[in-house]
């Protein structure tokens, strides 16, 4: 079987870091994704997409992203602005016109090469490695430390839990569910040499604090030692009977996050 082409993965980082550098920014506080926008020759405004959560536009040096008016959270907002703006500086020769989903947003498994190198940029722009790291200070995933990276650097909470997941050197994972069902999944780089594999469209693990969800009850607040191998199966070279869940659930959306890491 032929393999499609590869997302760059170093260099949408690459170029998040440059436009930090270019323009001086030290703190989150200074990225005004809007400022940043039109310091590159884009235009942002909101406006009605029948499907997309964000278009770009490009003519030449000048560019107009339109986000949806149905994104209501500046977290969300800024990401999709953040994730064209990904498209602008790395696929110049690609197209002229480009309209993303909310799935391209978050570039899962499946999305084509050029929605997962917007999307690494977005998270890389939004949330610079070094300064995330500095501020998780090696605090385990719990609801406040989330809220705290949310607040600090003004991101929703799924692009913080996945960016918190894919800045690990750890064994972690990042899973939404949907429906009682995994919709898409993350594993940070420890994992991922591990020939992990979870399929997408499976039950969850009935036991899981995600499935609590699903059955109309409280999501467990605090992280949970489940089924190792209800939810990953069998990992070479990784042993023990349970690992970690700590679920975040997004009732607007009928989705659960789950961020589950070795005891």
């Amino acid at each position: 079987m032929t393999m499609g082409p590869r997302p760059n993965r170093v260099l949408p980082a690459a170029e998040a870091l440059n436009l930090w550098k270019r323009y001086g920014f030290t703190s989150p506080t200074e990225l005004v994704i809007e400022d940043l926008a039109m310091a590159l020759g884009i235009v942002v405004m909101d406006g009605h997409l029948d499907s997309a959560a964000a278009r770009l536009v490009r003519s030449g040096g000048a560019g107009i992203v339109r986000v949806s008016d149905r994104i209501r959270e500046p977290g969300r907002r800024r990401f999709a602005i953040a994730h064209e703006i990904g498209h602008w500086q790395l696929h110049r020769k690609q197209s002229h016109l480009l309209a993303c989903t909310d799935d391209d947003m978050l570039a899962r498994y499946g999305a084509s090469p050029l929605e997962v190198e917007a999307s690494i940029f977005a998270g890389s722009l939004l949330m610079p490695k070094d300064l995330f790291v500095q501020r998780i200070n090696g605090r385990r995933p719990a609801p406040n430390v989330i809220d705290d990276l949310c607040d600090y650097f003004d991101t929703s909470l799924t692009a913080t839990a996945l960016r918190y997941v894919e800045t690990s050197n750890d064994y972690y994972v990042f899973v939404l569910s949907e429906n009682n069902r995994i919709r898409w999944w993350r594993a940070s780089g420890s994992f991922g040499a591990r020939e992990l594999w979870i399929e997408s469209k499976t039950p969850l693990p009935p036991h899981s604090a995600a499935a609590s969800f699903f059955r109309g009850e409280s999501v467990p607040t605090k992280p949970e030692h489940v089924d190792l191998r209800a939810w990953l199966g069998d990992v070479p070279g990784v042993f023990g009977d349970t690992i970690m869940e700590q679920a975040f659930a997004l009732p607007s959306y009928g989705q659960v996050i789950s961020i589950l890491w070795l005891p």
